[in-house]
């Protein structure tokens, strides 16, 4: 579930593919990644994709079933065209990258492998630089001048070569400095740089403030992780347990709850009204609004459990929402209010909430939908989509170095393993490719992407803000690219000169 950019999946191993463990000795043999990859290529453009699926592991069996990647590859050839030419690019840990060549784009090819002729996982993405990229100069306000400058110049051009993209905002907190960084328009056709007070929707991101307030009200002893939230509802819900197991707060946190995905299920012709209708923001905004948290009360008693809380994790928007309404019920606040309170006295943020002032919807980016329709600000504070609030660079930044300093006894029990090892309170807990502990999370909303990333170790922070919807991959993409690149650059005695715009420029 954490795979967030790969492409594609499950790949048999070549024993499995021909029915005997005899046959894995057979298996071609490579002296190196980059002989491995020559087959690679020459199997791509003759369209032997069956071929290439059988370099896969025991380790992909469950991730995806045999076929898939034949007929992605298949797909992506149409695209991509032959592969004209391929160089290797630097290794990462057990990470295999390529640079291939089309005749018609061009594709980086990531291969999770623990020897040549292996494939333990991949990932194949355009995020490389393209033969129709834009050509005009790119607005920014990065000097270019510092090494860090540089490398986040080169990774926001490889974002923002893309023909529907808009503009980026990027923060970084990096050896006790924070830097800001801004390319393209708030407004398609508008000639506006984004600045560090730029209001961003942040989608999913706006999770974590959930379930830190779940952590601040364990502390302040409003609840416990382990209560039943029918604790914290009006009314019976014989319904909100499976075979004597209740939904607890912990299982809501972590997306293990085994509710539903939604509150109410539609018709195929119900569903196609209402994304038409949808079309307006306005108009969703208003019916999600519509949707108030006694809406929410009166479908719950509905629900049914599809599994046994705290033994499947299925990433949801449902969960949050519940959780925040239990939080309202503990606290007895309205949730806007006490979020609010909470970011600004524990955290210093006085940018990030839901609803916006009228000067302050005019510092908001214009977001652009997965069909490039214009989507302005609109307050939603309903209990129908998701958590939701609005943000800026400076503001998230402060948030990130919050979340690697760990004062906040809130901020680190919400970093603590909460389910398995790869699941905390709200965030979500691996490794980057270099093997660096991380605690990130996404966020997508319409005509937004944005990702929020922390690596303790090295005391580094990422915030990236785009408004479109191309894809949030690339934005990952963006993110662990620009990662790579201070990872390079970092020495223990360096400290670079400080660089990007100051908090509050406007």
């Amino acid at each position: 579930m954490l795979h967030y950019y790969r492409a594609a999946g499950s790949l048999l191993t070549v024993w499995a593919l021909l029915g005997s463990a005899d046959a894995r000795a057979q298996a071609p043999r490579f002296a190196s990644y980059a002989q491995f990859n020559d087959t690679l290529v020459a199997q791509f453009n003759r369209g032997d994709f069956k071929a290439m699926e059988a370099f896969g592991s025991e380790a992909l069996r469950k991730i995806e079933p045999l076929g898939s990647m034949a007929t992605l590859l298949e797909k992506q050839k149409a695209m991509t065209g032959r592969i004209v030419s391929s160089r290797v690019l630097p290794e990462r840990k057990t990470r295999h990258e390529f640079a291939w060549q089309g005749e018609q784009q061009n594709l980086r090819v990531n291969l999770v492998s623990s020897a040549p002729g292996v494939i333990d996982d991949y990932f194949i993405s355009d995020f490389i630089a393209q033969p129709n990229a834009r050509k005009t100069p790119l607005a920014t306000d990065n000097r270019k001048r510092t090494p860090l400058d540089q490398a986040v110049d080169r990774a926001a051009t490889l974002y923002m070569q893309h023909p529907d993209a808009a503009g980026m905002s990027i923060g970084v907190y990096w050896q006790g400095q924070r830097y800001f960084y801004n390319y393209g328009e708030v407004a398609k056709g508008s000639g506006r740089l984004p600045t560090a007070s730029t209001y961003y929707n942040l989608g999913s991101v706006a999770k974590t403030f959930v379930t830190t307030l779940l952590a601040q009200a364990v502390l302040d002893k409003k609840v416990q992780l382990t209560d039943d939230v029918r604790k914290y509802l009006p009314g019976q819900y014989p319904n909100l347990e499976f075979e004597g197991q209740p939904v607890r707060l912990v299982d809501l946190a972590t997306h293990t709850s085994g509710l539903p995905g939604a509150a109410r299920q539609y018709s195929r012709e119900k569903r196609a009204q209402l994304e038409k209708e949808y079309a307006d923001l306005g108009v969703r905004i208003a019916h999600y609004n519509r949707y108030t948290a006694d809406s929410l009360l009166h479908d719950m008693h509905a629900f049914t459990l599809s599994t046994k809380p705290g033994a499947t994790y299925r990433y949801q928007n449902l969960d949050v929402l519940i959780l925040q309404l239990a939080l309202e019920r503990a606290y007895q606040q309205p949730y806007e209010q006490l979020i609010t309170q909470y970011v600004q006295r524990r955290f210093g943020m006085k940018d990030t909430k839901r609803v916006l002032s009228a000067p302050e919807k005019a510092r908001f980016a214009t977001g652009y939908d997965e069909n490039l329709r214009a989507q302005t600000h609109a307050n939603y504070t309903g209990y129908w989509g998701g958590s939701t609030m609005c943000s800026t660079p400076a503001d998230l930044l402060t948030y990130v170095q919050a979340n690697l300093a760990e004062k906040e006894p809130a901020v680190k029990l919400a970093h603590q393993p909460a389910w398995g090892t790869s699941i905390g309170l709200g965030w979500m807990l691996d490794q980057d490719p270099d093997g660096q502990r991380r605690i990130f999370h996404n966020g997508h909303s319409i005509g937004f992407n944005t990702r929020c990333v922390m690596y303790p170790a090295e005391q580094t922070g990422v915030v990236v803000f785009v408004n479109e919807s191309i894809s949030q991959t690339r934005v990952t993409e963006m993110e662990e690219y620009l990662k790579q690149e201070l990872s390079r650059m970092a020495t223990p005695a360096a400290k670079p000169t400080k660089a990007g715009k100051a908090v509050g420029q406007r």
